[in-house]
């Protein structure tokens, strides 16, 4: 855009994205938006620019989605009237667009285009870079692959207009699909039982991490439900995306009139216009709903909340104690109370404490943290206490979510949140920011946790009593640990809410994060006398439920369904451990020292030393890639920097643990640790050798008549029952034959079906493979004398693997003409 199309403009500040919220300027800002089009050629004059001020003035929405890209004018009307846009960026999705690029390509030109005509617009929000991509078809091309893909167009789009917002419209099945580099996190939901959704939308914010969470799609068909039921829907719609800290709702539609593909769609009325341009009932409930809405909290209801003691200790923290007195000074709750305990009476921490008229100094010789916790409390006035660190800054709304949490439960006994980060400040820091081993909560569902770190943590005054509050044998870490387990064993719970959080610096220097680091695995030495139950061998801690971090999602394994048509369509998240633990840890690196000693007795030992070290590193690697590194910091060096903080943490933490608390180690349970991890690995393995074939219909055959009729043909077929293909073909002795599928749907109900023959090795035939191979290699470089008989096993076990290939591949022809003979008999043609 040039000066001269700069338009007049009701909209301030742009839209920025800080921590879990949306601000405009140095304000919150709640999303009120409605879905305008795509609409049947005709149905409004000049793109339906006279609606943008009935939607602006008569719903109350201060924002729009739309799903073709709008004219320079009708942004220059959204900006006059206050209405932000985004932009869905039309391109082909509902293909294979893996395959030969050029879909993809597409998409790219599309966007550049789209931010060469915008970019700078003061209505412009953001861009959706796609919708909902078709669950069937991400399983086809493979998540990891398209989610790249997803990134990349978002990266492409954010070197050329920095300061636009990015982001996926996502929908249930395929909640997997999370773009680790989206502005915010977005999602298309259509469930309509209040209860489902409300507890939906908490798994929602947990997925989305530190980043907002838009709702950018939700209707209600008012031909199914009428439209009172409509209203009444949209109201508590409304409500519950608030009341879970969402960060905005996108509402379908504004209209009934709207199309897709071309064709009118009239067998629904999402809209708060009928089709004649009278409006419905929901047009004023939404609007009486949104009016007073200015941020996510402006929905709780605090009838009598309790007294809050806030409890900051600190050790020489003066650094950092300003930005959190004075976020503390200003929370947006009625009846609370500051307290800083001084833990050594340090003099330029009286000297920022004086300075604040409402906040109270507790001046104590030095004793460490949990003892400073403890004299905290004793001297707070409150029934809840809320703990937090001299490095954090609260959230004006923090205590409001505390609060919420213990009425809405009264046998909670603790509560809390996410802390998150602030922006970095320095590529080092940025780095450190991405490293793992930060302070985090564990959850065991949505709601409630099993670990809540201290630095922003709330318990009731009763519960803390009876548990007899911290040990004071913390000093500096573990302390909070060791309370939540003490409180869950007391029968209590612990509640989480997504935006209860507050900001938490990170260490500075790599110095101060590997000096946490050991001083963590000092902390897990000294929990494990006490709760030895909760330790595994030699590792860390054993939790029941999973540490959330805001890394890009990577392994874990997707339930896809029947057919891969579940609608929720879960990630069960890896433990983290496993082989990958084992390979960072301590006594894996002292293997290596011994595998380099014996390459002085012959070469193969450092053969085995270099694939050990290899594999840390990969793993390093692995996890260094999908952190959430900064834009502006990220690059090859950072990547590869952050992979040897990974490397040093988890040497020296596992270290430390060992140095400290061996004693009190069950080494026993190390071994079946380890045994176990490399069993599920074997077990879990997912070679795979493919065979491709694909069929054109011209009358709307697709996947799920072919599956019919090669269900039919194959008797002995089998619905595979975890949805990674569609049906196990045959069960052989050593290998199983699976099929699965994927339809492109076409204009004019044209449709292209795919299929891949996949031959994947059973268990058995892992069993044989790679224990042998393991057994050949380590055993090489300490028995010379048999090294040369191993190296005949080797040979012949890769003779064999590799005659179980070229089978596999001759089975492959033999059954194409069957599948081929199927499709041909439903008028499906194949293509080569």
């Amino acid at each position: 855009m040039t000066d001269r199309d700069i338009p007049v403009s009701s909209i301030e500040d742009p839209l920025r994205v800080l921590g879990k919220h949306f601000r405009s300027g140095d304000q919150s800002v709640f999303l009120k938006a409605v879905t305008f089009g795509p609409f049947p050629a005709g149905a409004f004059p000049d793109e339906g620019k006279d609606q943008l001020e009935r939607i602006r003035k008569e719903l109350g929405a201060n924002a729009i989605r739309v799903y073709e890209i709008p004219t320079l004018d009708f942004l220059h009307e959204c900006a006059r009237v206050g209405l932000r846009v985004f932009i869905t960026l039309p391109w082909s999705q509902h293909v294979d667009f893996l395959r030969g690029g050029g879909e993809l390509a597409e998409a790219e030109d599309l966007l550049l285009e789209t931010i060469e005509k915008f970019r700078g617009h003061p209505a412009l929000a953001g861009y959706f870079v796609a919708n909902e991509i078709e669950t069937t078809l991400v399983r086809w091309m493979g998540r990891r692959k398209v989610r790249e893909q997803i990134e990349h167009l978002i990266e492409v789009g954010r070197a050329n207009d920095p300061d636009a917002l990015f982001s996926y419209a996502n929908y249930p099945s395929t909640e997997y699909l999370i773009p680790g580099n989206q502005d915010f996190v977005s999602f298309n939901i259509y469930l309509e039982n209040r209860d489902d959704y409300a507890a939906y939308l908490n798994r929602l914010q947990n997925l989305a991490g530190n980043k907002p969470l838009l709702i950018s799609e939700f209707g209600v068909d008012a031909q199914t439900h009428g439209e009172l039921t409509q209203a009444e829907m949209l109201e508590w719609q409304v409500q519950e995306a608030c009341l879970s800290g969402a960060t905005g709702t996108t509402i379908f539609s504004w209209t009934d009139l709207w199309q897709r593909g071309g064709q009118t769609i009239e067998d629904y009325d999402f809209g708060f216009m009928r089709r004649d341009g009278t409006p419905r009932p929901s047009l004023d409930v939404v609007r009486e709903c949104w009016e007073p809405l200015s941020r996510t909290s402006d929905v709780v209801e605090l009838a009598e909340g309790p007294k809050i003691s806030v409890i900051v200790c600190t050790y020489k923290g003066s650094a950092t104690l300003v930005e959190c007195l004075d976020s503390l000074s200003v929370l947006n709750y009625p009846d609370y109370e500051v307290l800083v305990v001084n833990d050594g009476s340090d003099e330029r921490v009286s000297e920022i404490v004086a300075t604040y008229d409402s906040i109270r100094e507790i001046l104590i010789e030095h004793v460490g943290l949990s003892a400073a916790r403890n004299i905290g409390a004793g001297e707070a006035k409150g029934d809840v206490f809320v703990y937090t660190d001299d490095d954090c800054i609260a959230e004006a709304d923090w205590l409001t979510w505390i609060a919420k949490q213990f009425l809405e439960d009264p046998d909670l006994g603790c509560a809390g949140g996410p802390n998150i980060p602030p922006a970095p400040e320095s590529e080092m820091q940025a780095r450190i920011i991405a490293a793992p081993g930060g302070p985090s909560h564990v959850l065991v569902s949505d709601t409630r946790a099993e670990h809540l770190p201290g630095c922003n943590l709330a318990v009731r005054r009763e519960v803390f009593e009876e548990i007899g509050g911290f040990n004071p044998i913390f000093w500096a870490a573990g302390d909070d640990v060791d309370f939540c387990w003490r409180v869950l064993e007391a029968g209590y719970e612990l509640g989480f809410h997504a935006a209860a959080f507050v900001w938490h610096h990170r260490r500075f220097t790599p110095k101060a994060y590997l000096k946490q680091q050991i001083g963590y695995g000092k902390a897990e030495a000294m929990l494990l006398p006490l709760h030895s139950k909760r330790f595994r061998g030699l590792g860390g801690a054993v939790w029941n439920g999973h540490v959330y971090t805001p890394q890009a999602p990577g392994g874990g394994f997707v339930y896809h369904g029947h057919f891969g048509y579940e609608p929720f369509q879960l990630i069960y998240p890896d433990s983290g451990s496993g082989l990958g633990g084992v390979v960072l840890h301590v006594l894996w690196w002292v293997f290596v020292l011994i595998a380099i000693g014996a390459g002085f007795l012959h070469w193969s030992g450092w053969l085995l030393a270099a694939l050990m070290i290899y594999a840390s590193v990969r793993i390093a690697r692995s996890r260094a890639k999908r952190a959430p590194l900064e834009r502006e910091y990220d690059s090859f060096a950072a990547r590869w920097t952050l992979t040897g903080l990974v490397l040093a943490q988890g040497l020296l933490r596992s270290g430390v643990r060992l140095l400290r608390g061996w004693k009190h180690m069950k080494w026993s349970r190390g071994l079946e640790v380890l045994s176990s991890a490399a069993w599920k690995t074997v077990a879990s393995g997912w070679w795979k050798l493919g065979d491709e074939k694909a069929f054109w219909s011209e009358n709307g055959m697709g996947r799920d008549e072919l599956l019919a009729g090669i269900s039919e043909a194959y008797p002995g077929a089998q619905v595979d029952s975890s949805g990674r293909t569609d049906l196990i073909l045959k069960r052989g002795l050593l290998w199983n034959w699976a099929l699965v599928t994927a339809t492109e749907y076409h204009a004019d109900n044209k449709r292209l079906t795919r299929t891949r023959l996949l031959a994947r090795p059973r268990f058995l035939t892992r069993m044989i493979v790679l224990p042998v191979l393991v057994a050949v290699l380590f055993a090489a470089p300490f028995t010379p004398i048999l090294f040369h008989d191993a190296g005949k096993i080797l040979l012949g076990v890769l003779l064999a693997y590799a005659a179980m290939v070229a089978a596999t591949r001759i089975f492959m022809k033999l059954r194409r003409p069957a599948v081929l003979r199927i499709a041909e008999g439903l008028g499906m043609d194949p293509v080569e």
